[in-house]
């Protein structure tokens, strides 16, 4: 698995870093783990062609992780209607409440109503496993938003979670176990907030999951001005990458 970042930043990111977002590349195809606002234009900076991207998952609905879903179905909207792309189906994935919220979407924006494509929108079950062509699926719920959930893909033998934002939980801990890559909500450096992590407290967490490597992400723009490595491997002796835009990881 080849994992791309699309998005580093938080709802109030720097200038150098798009919201949240990333692509897994896997044997045959490319999936699509969040996409905030400035997402779409790292994808296609990536070389990955997003006419070719069926499937995106959701970690919860928060603008900073979802906001270039529209942008995305509109450009492949036009795309089709061009004859530039095949009408391939998108399949769409999020947690409790996600068909409510695209309902909602549709009625925001009447012009994505008219895709000339099937558009599938499946809610993944809070505490579940789910068997796609080229990968398996885990999801826990996170400590965020009532929607809020952790998504743990297996490939090839290899794990990378994706924990979206959340606060320290049991489920967080369980999921990440032994896992090969943990793409991890660092939103603070020390700073203690409802709703996200700190690199102090995420050193303790894989290092409790026995996880290999953790990838730092969703920065606040103070946050990425601090040592985030050494604060992590106080209490972790793995591999800590710092998250930038575009940057690759191979898993």
């Amino acid at each position: 698995m080849k994992l791309t970042v699309l998005g580093s930043g938080s709802y109030i990111s720097g200038p150098e870093r798009a919201a949240s977002g990333f692509a897994l590349e896997l044997n045959k195809e490319a999936i699509i783990i969040d996409l905030g606002f400035g997402c779409l234009k790292n994808l296609q900076k990536s070389g990955i062609d997003y006419s070719k991207v069926n499937s995106l998952f959701f970690t919860h609905d928060h603008i900073d992780h979802i906001n270039d879903l529209s942008a995305f179905l509109f450009a492949r909207k036009g795309l089709a209607d061009a004859g530039y792309s095949e009408k391939t189906q998108v399949n769409l994935f999020g947690g409790p409440g996600f068909k409510e919220f695209m309902a909602n979407l549709w009625k925001t924006y009447p012009a994505l109503q008219n895709i000339p494509f099937k558009i599938n929108i499946s809610e993944l079950e809070a505490f579940g496993t789910k068997k796609f062509n080229d990968f398996s699926l885990t999801t826990k719920p996170m400590k965020h938003r009532p929607s809020s959930i952790g998504l743990r893909i297996e490939a090839n033998g290899k794990s990378v979670l994706f924990t979206g934002d959340t606060e320290e939980n049991e489920n967080l801990v369980e999921l990440a176990k032994n896992a090969d890559l943990v793409v991890i909500d660092c939103n603070y450096a020390t700073k203690k907030a409802e709703g996200h992590l700190n690199a102090v407290q995420i050193g303790k967490i894989v290092s409790k999951a026995n996880a290999k490597a953790v990838l730092l992400t969703h920065f606040d723009p103070e946050t990425e001005k601090e040592d985030l490595e050494a604060l992590v491997s106080k209490n972790f002796k793995g591999v800590v990458y710092v998250a930038k835009d575009l940057m690759q990881v191979n898993v």
